[in-house]
């Protein structure tokens, strides 16, 4: 955590409790990599989706020993350095594109006053700069992937050669079949036809390039590394997994949200694709980002069991008697949906595939692809 007065530890009263969470859903509402994949590299929203659904079948369809979800942070990198993206142009981009989810700045605000607070997330550092702006929540600490386009050097010849292989990408089909984890299932043709193009792609033409060199440099924080990341920060604080509130949204973030569930603690799936809900405790599906303030200020000052019988009980008339620790803000978020409260649900056995398939239905429509 940043070098911070806080006068609770000056007492000797340490935290025993943190929030962790991520940033697609719950603080921003757009795909930052992928609207710079669209931004810099010709037909590039495609082209991320190919790289994208690669990276989601070779992680949670065929189980690769050596696959981690979110390595697509590092595949579309080639890409974008040989379409002519920079380091200065991808973070001023980043800023013209970034739509904050409504209330965000104010929930982490009031969160991190709470509880030491983190944001994992696999935003390069160009656009998570422009986030943590917006945010203006400075006792926040955050991991993100890590990349330098500018360092680089790519000569005509194989920036062209690149460019080809861009293409061929952005000509393939992507069905729209659904794998469920863990579930064999035949994979369709056409996923097929992906998984052994970029195969070839990555074992054989890209690693004639230097483009290699630039995929090994960059730093991407995938699925496993924001786990990683998660067990650090337990070690740097000292607080065990049963005290930690996990908002996630994405993918990558179904192991360290299955981690914390196991472990005791509370994940929530924020606006969260089919993987995220399969990870969580609680499902919530809003257009702003107060209810999970509400959530994880009942979680710091009453625990676990208090958030589930909330959750439990999540109707207009419960709410409006409900005995919560900061009335205020609870009145706040109904204030703000009067005619319809954000969809809090808790996860189980019986209606997981139901509920994973509406969310990832309503994050699209919501947030897009």
């Amino acid at each position: 955590m940043p070098a911070e007065f806080d006068p609770a530890a000056e007492l000797g009263l340490f935290p025993d409790k943190l929030f962790v969470c991520n940033c697609r859903g719950f603080l921003t509402k757009n795909n930052n990599i992928r609207d710079l994949c669209s931004r810099f590299i010709s037909n590039g929203d495609h082209v991320y989706d190919v790289i994208d659904r690669y990276d989601d079948l070779t992680a949670y369809v065929l189980g690769r020993e050596e696959a981690t979800a979110g390595s697509t942070l590092k595949w579309v990198v080639p890409f974008l350095k040989a379409y002519g993206a920079t380091d200065h142009s991808m973070h001023q981009y980043s800023r013209e594109c970034l739509e904050m989810m409504p209330s965000a700045g104010k929930a982490m605000r009031y969160v991190s006053e709470l509880m030491p607070t983190f944001i994992t997330t696999s935003t390069y550092e160009h656009g998570i700069l422009p986030i943590m702006e917006e945010l203006d929540a400075p006792l926040c600490e955050v991991f993100c992937s890590k990349l330098e386009l500018d360092p680089a050097n790519f000569g005509r010849a194989d920036s062209r050669k690149i460019r080809e292989m861009a293409q061929e990408l952005a000509s393939m089909k992507i069905p729209k079949v659904k794998y469920k984890l863990n579930v064999p299932m035949e994979v369709h043709e056409n996923d097929v036809r992906i998984i052994k193009h970029i195969d070839l792609l990555l074992q054989s033409r890209l690693a004639e390039l230097p483009a290699m060199n630039l995929m090994e440099s960059t730093s991407p924080v995938t699925s496993h590394k924001k786990a990683y990341q998660l067990l650090d920060i337990r070690r740097q604080t000292g607080i065990d997994l049963d005290g930690v509130f996990y908002i996630g949204g994405d993918a990558t973030d179904y192991q360290s949200m299955d981690l914390v569930q196991d472990s005791g603690g509370l994940s929530v799936a924020f606006n969260g694709a089919e993987f995220a809900v399969r990870g969580s405790t609680i499902a919530v599906m809003s257009k702003d980002s107060t209810v999970g303030a509400v959530l994880a200020g009942e979680f710091y000052n009453r625990g676990i069991q208090a958030v589930l019988d909330l959750a439990n009980n999540w109707e207009r008339k419960y709410l409006k008697e409900a005995d919560v620790f900061d009335r205020y803000l609870l009145d706040e978020m109904l204030a703000l949906h009067p005619r319809k409260l954000p969809d809090v649900r808790l996860v189980d056995r019986h209606n997981i595939d139901s509920l994973a398939e509406e969310s990832d239905k309503y994050r699209r429509k919501l947030l897009g692809l």
